[in-house]
């Protein structure tokens, strides 16, 4: 708690939440975050029906990649007047909760469909075991990233609670709970 002038005590957060970045850096943003589900719809695309030993690959990237650019695309969409940060429907939820169910559970198919065909055959094309280089290895590449990303969030998520415990060690008025000096 801060003194006011008058001597009251105010918060320190006030109870409004902005968001700490420019509308403009975060349409900038999921611009440069759509350009992965992009490559992935032009290589599913330009690939399709060009792996044999797993005939599903390129749907994989072109469903992945279309669901991941319409969730992107329906994130930006404003839905207010723009004065207060907008308040989700429950409708708008529950249909956000279903895409990143369907994405999970696509994701959990694609690991089966890249993974179990590891290595295929690059060279030649007339091997039922062949899966054009390019194709399999983006999806390879893709798939193994998520994981990627998601271990580095693991660790820093798992330093930052670090920290602030550290942190509650250290500074005497944590220890006491809510109460500041």
């Amino acid at each position: 708690m801060a003194e006011d002038p008058d001597g009251s005590r105010a918060p320190l957060l006030p109870g409004t939440v902005e968001s700490p970045v420019h509308p403009a850096l975060s349409f900038l943003g999921k611009v440069m975050v759509s350009v992965l589900p992009i490559a992935s719809i032009v290589i599913g695309a330009v690939y399709l029906g060009q792996c044999p030993r797993q005939h599903l690959l390129p749907y994989y990237l072109v469903v992945g990649g279309s669901t991941v650019l319409l969730f992107l695309l329906l994130s930006c969409l404003p839905c207010g007047d723009g004065t207060d940060p907008p308040e989700l429907s429950p409708g708008a939820r529950g249909w956000r909760a279903l895409f990143l169910l369907f994405l999970f559970a696509w994701f959990i198919a694609g690991n089966v469909w890249v993974y179990s065909i590891y290595p295929p055959e690059y060279k030649d094309p007339h091997n039922p075991n062949f899966c054009h280089r390019l194709l399999y290895l983006f999806a390879f590449w893709v798939t193994t990233l998520v994981y990627v990303g998601l271990g580095v969030a693991l660790l820093a998520a798992l330093c930052i609670l670090g920290c602030l415990l550290l942190l509650r060690a250290r500074l005497p008025w944590l220890q006491q709970g809510d109460r500041y000096p």
